[in-house]
């Protein structure tokens, strides 16, 4: 590969006060702005995966006997909730 003639962008232009949001990373996570926390009921949960299929997040975590949720990464959304089959999930 060739060396391009000139430089892609001259660093000395850009400017010294940039907001912090583009020069910090956060430490935020996902779930910590979710307005919604989902709830599993263990007694209703018959592990069918529905809610695993359909969350955005990928944040359904599987276990023995249901499904929980990584809170982590949950963003609140509340799909796994409403695709739900269990009665009054």
């Amino acid at each position: 590969m060739q060396r391009q003639s000139h430089d892609m962008f001259d660093a000395s232009t850009i400017p010294d006060d940039l907001s912090s949001i583009g020069t910090v990373l956060s430490p935020m996570l996902p779930g910590d702005w979710r307005n919604m926390r989902p709830v599993v009921d263990r007694e209703k949960c018959v592990k069918c995966a529905v809610c695993w299929v359909y969350c955005p997040a990928q944040c359904i975590v599987e276990k023995p006997r249901w499904f929980d949720i990584d809170l982590a990464a949950c963003k609140g959304c509340g799909v796994c909730a409403v695709e739900c089959p269990a009665p009054s999930a």
